[in-house]
């Protein structure tokens, strides 16, 4: 009888397959590639070569998400959900690393820009960050980072997928779902966070250079 582990190992496999193949189509692409671990958020400009491959890889995940989209529901029972960032939450993810953070960007950028796309599994049967840990881990071998994202309100499990340094990491979320609420609430007010920046911002949102 198939439990929660195997749905989420079901999900993990998926996502990694086609990841792969998206990883690959952009890895063949003619837009420049960056070492994504060599170079900082803080070298990211509004009209430099590290924005448009960003912009580049979000035009790819566009025409790709809706049928990445439709397999997920036959992939495992329980409701899963996905989506591509939205271009004035990864402005405002990037401009709060470089004016927000201790750091002022002086952090590789593939530990900020590390969501492009994203999926999200909420499962029935509750889990712990020790279960799903121990479990990605056994399942594994050490292949996924595997991190307790939880902070305040927001209670999840965060999944990243990585082929190598020039490779946009992708994220899968796992929630339990008694936690919803309070997650949607939270990330409601993100929402109104990053909004009330880009009506602010003189340039319409667009990352200072």
């Amino acid at each position: 009888m198939r439990n929660v582990y195997d749905e989420l190992k079901d999900l993990i496999d998926y996502i990694q397959d086609v990841y792969t193949e998206v990883t690959e189509e952009w890895m063949h692409g003619p837009s420049v590639k960056i070492n994504l671990k060599k170079s900082q958020v803080a070298d990211i400009d509004a009209d430099g070569a590290i924005y448009r491959s960003i912009m580049e890889y979000i035009q790819l995940l566009n025409e790709r998400s809706a049928g990445i989209s439709l397999q997920l529901s036959l992939v495992c029972s329980c409701h899963v959900t996905a989506r591509v960032k939205a271009y004035n939450s990864i402005e405002y993810k990037i401009q709060n690393y470089k004016t927000k953070r201790p750091e002022f960007g002086k952090v590789p950028i593939n530990k900020c820009v590390n969501d492009l796309f994203g999926v999200r599994i909420f499962l029935d049967t509750p889990l712990t960050f020790n279960d799903i840990h121990t479990f990605v881990e056994g399942t594994y071998q050490g292949k996924y980072r595997c991190i307790d994202s939880s902070k305040f309100d927001y209670k999840a499990i965060h999944i990243y997928f990585k082929e190598n340094n020039q490779s946009f990491p992708w994220e899968l979320q796992i929630w339990n779902k008694c936690d919803s609420d309070m997650n949607f609430t939270s990330h409601k007010t993100y929402k109104q966070e990053y909004t009330t920046w880009e009506k602010e911002s003189k340039e319409g949102g667009i990352i200072d250079g």
